[in-house]
């Protein structure tokens, strides 16, 4: 009897779906690709309950005629591609004809199209990959897709589904993709009836960068308009100085199709030069128009990545069209249009989980290691921390060494909370009743080295102003100083959050312009940043201000560490932690000390001091150790005396 068996259509689909269809997200973005493909000059998008319950795209295309509606269900049926040559010039969003039918498959899914010399539409119903009406519709000439229930017969990948809100963010953002590329079609999204994007048709790209990110952002880019060997560039890189913390906000485009390519964010960075800092990111809308014979889109099933037949003739041009933008800086801006026309090069190149509720407590649940470290001489044990004192006027400023690091005086003073040996002139508060034992933290990264229970006591020196050298009773102890600094911060705000937060109010309150993404983000979670100890008042679609913050935060930049933490948690897809704790965590990454701050020695110690009082100071919020030991044994048997 053979082994080997032809799999059914049906099961077929549901796999091919799960190459095509990571998340709702992924849905929009093959809907709105066929809408654009079909030449609709207006496209609606209408989505519940972050797309698991309704993802609806409706458009004014060219629509399809019943023997199409039908054949566009069947596995790689497709109007974009005829032959096998047509697959090295492929100039449309979408053209392998797998979409439709993977979406088909795990949802309960509909069609309502008309072409525009018909009399009537034709609708088609699909639960589950299968067919189960076909009837005449009443309906506008194009084509309306509805999707309901998706993943209803695949229920273990809808548990790997993200927080709504974080669903909610890849919809915005993979509309939003699609919508900058084409401001000459108008887009407009409804998240649960409240319309999230209205984008009216524009000839120029400049409305529609204002509209989604925001008018500092504009403010901050330049335009970009180059040609070199037959590659086109147009759109708009940062000002130097203008970055981000990571490279989402990288936004590149060739003919019209968002993509990723190494050689596109190689040449971005040969062009910033040393104009760009390390470990930042300038943002940019980068459109690139060539033949589509000198790039393959066929590479992955999302389409997302490309290849270029010469990376290195793309990477070239790209550091010329960003050095030459950067030159023009200093040129009279009566001699430049900011106005870039996108749709004429494009025109070139066209043819017409909801997770169940998770407690906290899920995620701390490794045991207490045999071989914990002994807090510091004198300090108290780390099992609980003691609550904040009474609310009262807030303590003078004393010499703590870490106040150094903020350019403010902090409410709290961390040497008052330091051993008594550590400053016997200042007088400690009475603590009030324990609290509960902070909960643990989760496992430390895969292959790290965690702590032995060698815990430092005396400080040596501080080595590339980033990591503390400390002496423990087994030998060497190397301290990160931001990772040690984000694990206090992390367990004070933790702490503080049960009872409220104190906020300081800031003496000016500040303006701040977000991204449409980062902004959608914050108002979904306001009741949460404002139990943290956040102040914030809306003062438009993108604008807020802020008007406190958490008192162990300093104020320095308030504006970046806002936009570099709501940047982190918009993406939350390495997130180990409720959200609760992410929104504790990012906040304490971003407000701590960083590698190259300067410390000094006594603030080292302080810093140490400090970290022994918290629950668990050999780790930081998101598992990755603080400290690591070089034992005697291994000094000695380096140095050949064992």
């Amino acid at each position: 009897m053979s082994r080997i068996r032809v799999l059914s259509e049906h099961l077929s689909n549901r796999i091919a779906a799960g190459e095509v269809i990571e998340r709702p997200a992924s849905v929009l973005k093959e809907l709105v690709e066929n809408a654009i493909d079909a030449g609709a000059d207006r496209i609606r998008v209408e989505i519940e309950r972050a797309g698991t319950r309704l993802i609806a795209v409706s458009d004014n295309g060219c629509g399809m005629d019943p023997d199409d509606a039908l054949l566009s269900l069947e596995p790689h049926g497709t109007s974009k591609i005829r032959e096998e040559t047509d697959i090295d010039r492929i100039c449309t969003l979408g053209f392998r004809g797998e979409a439709i039918p993977s979406i088909a498959a795990i949802s309960r899914f509909s069609i309502e199209t008309r072409t525009a010399d018909a009399l009537e539409g034709f609708r088609v119903e699909v639960a589950g990959g299968k067919i189960v009406e076909t009837l005449p519709a009443g309906c506008a000439p194009g084509t309306t897709i509805r999707v309901r229930d998706l993943f209803f017969n695949t229920p273990a990948r809808k548990k790997f589904l993200k927080s709504p809100a974080t669903e909610e963010h890849h919809l915005e953002e993979a509309l939003l993709m699609l919508a900058l590329p084409y401001p000459r079609i108008t887009f407009e999204l409804l998240m649960d009836g409240r319309v999230a994007i209205h984008s009216p048709a524009s000839e120029q790209l400049d409305s529609r960068l204002r509209a989604f990110f925001g008018r500092h952002f504009q403010d901050q880019m330049l335009p970009v308009q180059h040609r070199e060997n037959g590659i086109e560039l147009s759109g708009y890189i940062a000002a130097p100085g203008f970055t981000r913390n990571s490279r989402r906000e990288q936004r590149t485009f060739v003919n019209g199709r968002a993509v990723e390519s190494p050689a596109l964010y190689r040449g971005l960075r040969e062009g910033y030069a040393t104009l760009s800092d390390a470990g930042r990111y300038p943002p940019c809308v980068l459109f690139l128009t060539m033949d589509p014979t000198a790039v393959d889109v066929n590479v992955h099933p999302a389409k997302r990545e490309v290849r270029f037949k010469q990376e290195y003739v793309v990477s070239r041009a790209v550091a010329a069209a960003v050095g030459a933008a950067l030159r023009r800086r200093s040129t009279p801006t009566s001699e430049l249009d900011p106005r870039v026309p996108m749709e004429p090069l494009l025109e070139s190149v066209r043819v017409h989980y909801t997770p169940s509720p998770v407690r906290q407590e899920d995620f701390f649940t490794e045991p207490e290691p045999e071989n914990a470290p002994p807090p510091p001489a004198g300090a108290t044990p780390p099992a609980t921390i003691p609550e904040a004192p009474p609310a009262g006027p807030a303590a003078p400023m004393s010499a703590a060494p870490l106040s150094g690091l903020t350019d403010r005086p902090r409410t709290r003073d961390y040497a008052a909370t330091a051993t008594p040996s550590a400053s016997p002139q200042t007088e400690i508060p009475e603590e009030a009743e324990p609290a509960p034992a902070l909960p643990r933290t989760p496992h430390p990264l895969p292959g790290a080295m965690v702590f032995n229970g060698n815990w430092p006591t005396t400080v040596i020196g501080v080595l590339d102003d980033t990591y503390i050298i400390a002496s423990g009773p087994a030998g060497l102890v190397l301290v990160d100083q931001h990772a040690a600094h984000e694990r206090i911060l992390f367990e004070q705000l933790l702490r503080d959050s049960g009872a409220g937060i104190p906020a300081q109010r800031l003496l000016l309150p500040l303006s701040v312009e977000l991204p449409r993404t980062a902004a959608a983000m914050l108002w979904r979670s306001r009741d949460l940043l404002e139990k943290l100890g956040f102040d914030l008042e809306p003062l438009g679609n993108h604008t807020i201000m802020l008007n406190a913050i958490p008192a162990a935060l300093p104020t320095g930049d308030l504006e970046k560490l806002l936009l570099d933490m709501l940047a982190e948690l918009v993406e939350n897809a390495a997130a180990r932690l409720p959200l609760e704790a992410e929104f504790v965590a990012r906040a304490a990454c971003k407000a701590a000390i960083k590698a190259h701050d300067h410390l000094t020695p006594e603030m080292a110690r302080q810093l140490l001091e400090q970290l022994g009082k918290c629950s668990q100071g050999t780790l930081c919020p998101h598992g990755r150790p603080t400290m690591l030991t070089i034992t005697l044994a291994e000094i000695e048997r380096r140095f050949g005396r064992k």
